[in-house]
């Protein structure tokens, strides 16, 4: 497999993944007016991925051991389906398969994406990609917010992800004969966590803990950023196309954090207070403005988050590829499955603003205090 065709897969599946899982607020929301019923009560659209993300944690070692390019496949068709359905359906029963098969086939992108870009520039490389995502995310959330306006049904727009999906599926299908597996771990099970005077069980626990609490603070702004700009007196069209300033601010940070990184810059401190004062931001604001440019702020602060604390796992000594790949999905799933869901149990009991205080503060200040210094950070 050349470089070429690594760099390009890599791009199709995160373009995918971020239109996708980014739209999933947007989604929710839509959903839940179509139905008649609370957002809140729609939190498994977001638990789906996370619930994915789990799957992919706890049996990615022996999927990638078959090989890269069969999860590839599975996962573009998974993940096809599912937008398919997630997008057209009519009830919340179609409506929940499609988000299950879409949380699936997004997890083995998450899954995927590290094993394939295993290696001394893991940092660098990841970094790129979530850039991608990033981009591409930006899309989603506006496409769905003007169809919305325009009196057709927003989720349609999802599938604008099915194109790039499928040809994805296709540059992954076998190619004259077997395709190559990955390499089989010749230790037993945690045995590679011992190999290396560096590689701990403390440190891998503490880099798998630091994605669990990145990703909190992030999905706790993608799935509810649209429900909350709603609270603040925006129409559902306008606020899934206003919550998008979230995702411009990830975008930017993300474009803008590898020098600072390279630097030796505090990056995951930084940008934990920059997420905690926007944060302030969306829970103070009573008016649209003030709540979009809180979303604007802590999506600058939290655009670094995940990229460092990945790369960190990625790079620990010892820790074989394969095994790096399943425990970032199965922090990425911890986070997507409890923190979205835990805020939501909040606003039932306190409303949303209350929430994304009690949620977010916590998780950024206790992800800011644990971050090892700059060197070790960014490597």
């Amino acid at each position: 497999m050349t470089g070429d065709r690594v760099v390009r897969q890599v791009a199709l599946a995160q373009a995918s993944l971020g239109f996708t899982v980014n739209s999933l607020g947007a989604c929710l929301a839509l959903l839940a007016a179509d139905l008649g019923r609370p957002a809140g009560e729609l939190a498994w659209l977001s638990s789906s991925f996370g619930a994915g993300l789990l799957v992919a944690g706890a049996v990615g070692r022996r999927l990638l051991r078959v090989g890269t390019q069969p999860v590839l496949l599975g996962s573009a068709l998974l993940a096809a389906a599912g937008t398919v359905l997630l997008g057209t359906g009519r009830g919340a029963g179609a409506a929940a398969v499609g988000a299950l098969l879409l949380g699936l086939g997004a997890a083995g992108f998450v899954l995927v994406t590290p094993a394939l870009l295993s290696g001394p520039d893991a940092a660098a490389a990841l970094a790129r990609a979530n850039a991608t995502a990033s981009a591409c995310a930006l899309l989603g959330p506006p496409a769905i917010g003007m169809l919305a306006i325009a009196g057709i049904s927003g989720r349609l727009a999802l599938l604008l992800a099915v194109p790039p999906l499928l040809v994805l599926a296709f540059d992954a299908r076998p190619r004259g004969g077997a395709v190559p597996a990955a390499p089989a771990d010749p230790t037993p099970p945690d045995g590679d966590v011992a190999r290396g005077a560096a590689a701990s069980r403390r440190r891998i626990a503490a880099a798998w803990a630091a994605i669990v609490l990145a990703v909190s603070i992030e999905f706790c702004f993608t799935i509810w950023s649209t429900a909350r700009l709603q609270a603040a007196g925006l129409s559902v069209g306008a606020a899934a196309a206003a919550a998008t300033v979230f995702l411009v601010g990830m975008a930017v940070g993300r474009a803008a954090a590898a020098r600072p990184a390279a630097r030796n810059v505090p990056v995951v401190r930084l940008g934990c207070g920059l997420a905690v004062a926007g944060t302030l931001g969306v829970v103070l604001g009573t008016h649209p403005v003030p709540v979009i440019a809180g979303l604007a702020l802590a999506g600058l602060g939290v655009a670094a988050l995940y990229p460092v604390t990945l790369a960190r796992l990625v790079r620990t000594p010892g820790l074989l590829p394969e095994r790096s790949a399943a425990y970032g999905a199965l922090a990425s799933g911890t986070a997507v499955l409890g923190a979205p869901a835990a805020l939501a149990a909040i606003d039932t009991a306190l409303g949303l603003r209350s929430a994304f205080l009690l949620a977010v503060l916590p998780l950024a200040a206790v992800l800011a205090l644990s971050t090892p210094r700059p060197a070790r950070e960014t490597g």
